[in-house]
């Protein structure tokens, strides 16, 4: 695995209001406990200005890694998870400034 074909993925996610706690556990356990071939690492942040933000940061070996394990997400169905947020999770694929795009 090359360092120029990894790809970084920013995932935010906004609860609920009231399912803040609900809406991190959820972040925290699909994070921990999916099969995810071609994760490199995740870090999981909270957003100290707004209570019922949270924030992913992964590393993937490829974006056709993060694709499939996309896929594979939304055929498992992520309904409960989903059912916290007041929106569809915002996701976007990043390549350092460095890299061509």
């Amino acid at each position: 695995m090359s360092s120029q074909d990894t790809v970084t993925v920013l995932i935010e996610i906004h609860a609920k209001c009231g399912q803040e706690q609900e809406a991190r556990d959820a972040l925290l356990r699909a994070i921990q406990t999916s099969d995810k071939p071609g994760l490199v690492g995740s870090t999981e942040y909270a957003d100290l200005g707004d209570r019922g933000t949270f924030y992913a940061i992964q590393v993937w070996e490829n974006a056709r890694a993060f694709h499939a394990h996309m896929e594979d997400a939304a055929r498992a169905g992520m309904s409960q998870a989903i059912q916290v947020l007041r929106e569809q999770p915002k996701i976007a694929l990043l390549s350092h400034l460095s890299q061509p795009a």
